[in-house]
């Protein structure tokens, strides 16, 4: 069995939480225990699933059931990654970042970067 963590943090009125691991249906349930637990009432919720592994046959499924039981305001719910889209229920509110890059080929975070060079060597 793949390791697996969940991570919460409070940003600007806003509940993030970090997954990492395989998305199983058991995660899918800490994940909406969790949920319940931090949310306080107001802002949105950030999944963040970059660190997601894979996503397991009916995990989707379970945290779109445990998600419908739980009083949290569905649509304040993001999923942001690639694997975002695999878990997101009901076609929710996914954010799939896209790599900047300012002309110069390289990530887009540093200034003059030659972060792409750098991993081609």
């Amino acid at each position: 069995m793949a390791f697996t963590n969940i991570d919460t943090d409070q940003r600007n009125g806003n509940l993030h939480i970090k997954l990492e691991g395989l998305f199983t249906t058991n995660m899918a349930a800490q994940l909406a225990v969790v949920m319940e637990k931090s949310y306080v009432g107001k802002g949105n919720i950030f999944i963040h699933t970059n660190q997601v592994t894979e996503v397991t046959a009916n995990a989707q499924a379970a945290f779109r059931n445990l998600l419908r039981r739980t009083g949290l305001p569905k649509d304040n719910v993001y999923l942001t990654g690639e694997k975002g889209r695999h878990i997101s229920p009901d076609s929710g509110k996914v954010i799939v970042y896209t790599k900047k890059k300012h002309g110069h080929g390289g990530c887009g975070k540093c200034k003059n970067c030659t972060c792409d060079k750098k991993k081609a060597a």
